[in-house]
């Protein structure tokens, strides 16, 4: 195996159509966070992206896109944006971490949304998680079906319910509006000072993800771009002529990635973002969308609402070993710490020092 190492924007013609080729040759990288487009967009806005081309035997076999932070650490493409991560190669093909790591010129990379499914760097993983998928295929009404069978007596009803909540949102505020791709500017930016004030009002000030220039660089040129097999994509609720919750994800083909969703707090007792989501579900089909995906996490709409997973895993590849086995202890000796009584203490200490601030 041949590894070379290429600026994020030398990716030519050649390079994007054999990228192509691989991506669609497998399931698993349907995601839009594979297309090269997504790391095209990344290399536009942050100068240390990287792609490791591999070859074997004189044909491309595989792209690794990447940051290279410094000559000692690596993360994958998209960093914290990033809820799909790792290779885009052939069938088989699987990657040395330390031939890999020499050719991306560091010694370190954490993962944290790796597909379990790559063992060359699932081998490596210390945590365990799932992404919860929607399966759409054959419409709405077959996705329901499936919903009902394999949800739970506390889970069962989910879709009755919202629409209950729907009719009585309908009742009291007035008509609803839904729009599954909205190019209104304004409903744009009214989403994105939404997510805002939740990051702040949940995570603390200087933790608004958005503030940050390069995420909004990418958020924006991903809504910018509008080919038929990669898009952003951006889905509203109005009451009348009020925005009351919307959502910005991507797109690549069939699949739709759940990104960034937000509703109006006053309508959360309507239950708002379910509405939206379950808006989405319903009109994914006359789109052409036979998927979508809401990402890493086990929030109760998620688990609701999905009716598949896709396993991942967090860890890190390092040369040498010694650097990744270090992280790891020092993870163990925090994940320790955070179960025991005292971690439970310090914990609640600080929840009730953020709510008295609040």
């Amino acid at each position: 195996m041949k590894y070379s190492l290429i600026h994020g924007k030398e990716l030519d013609t050649t390079l994007i159509a054999r990228w192509h080729e691989l991506r669609m040759a497998t399931e698993q990288y349907q995601s839009p966070y594979y297309h090269p487009a997504f790391t095209q967009i990344a290399a536009d806005v942050r100068d240390d992206t990287r792609v490791v081309v591999c070859e074997d035997g004189g044909h491309v076999v595989g792209f690794l896109p990447f940051h290279r932070l410094d000559a000692l650490y690596a993360r994958p493409l998209g960093l914290f944006l990033a809820d799909y991560q790792g290779p885009v190669t052939a069938s088989g093909v699987r990657l040395l971490a330390g031939p890999l790591l020499r050719a991306m010129g560091v010694r370190y990379m954490g993962f944290d949304h790796m597909p379990q499914t790559r063992q060359d760097f699932s081998s490596y993983a210390w945590q365990h998680s799932r992404s919860q998928v929607l399966d759409l295929d054959g419409g709405f009404e077959a996705y329901a079906g499936r919903l009902a069978s394999l949800q739970n007596v506390k889970q069962a009803g989910v879709l009755k319910t919202i629409k209950q909540m729907e009719r009585k949102l309908l009742r009291e505020r007035g008509e609803l509006r839904f729009t599954l791709q909205s190019f209104s500017d304004q409903d744009y930016e009214q989403l994105l000072q939404g997510k805002s004030a939740q990051y702040i009002r949940t995570l603390g000030e200087g933790r608004d993800t958005f503030a940050i220039p390069w995420v909004r660089q990418m958020l924006d040129q991903i809504r910018a771009r509008g080919t038929a097999d990669f898009s952003g994509m951006l889905s509203t609720l109005h009451v009348g002529d009020e925005l009351v919750a919307a959502h910005f994800g991507m797109r690549a083909g069939k699949v739709l990635h759940f990104w960034f969703p937000w509703y109006r707090l006053d309508y959360a007792v309507y239950s708002a973002g379910l509405i939206l989501l379950k808006e989405c579900a319903s009109h994914a089909q006359e789109a052409g969308l036979n998927v979508i995906d809401l990402g890493r996490g086990e929030q109760p709409y998620k688990t609701r609402f999905a009716t598949s997973t896709v396993a991942l895993c967090e860890g890190a590849i390092s040369n040498p070993d010694l650097l990744r086995q270090a992280k790891h202890a020092y993870l163990r000796t925090r994940w320790a710490l955070r179960d025991s009584s005292l971690g439970q203490k310090i914990k609640s200490y600080k929840n009730n020092s953020h709510h008295n601030k609040s």
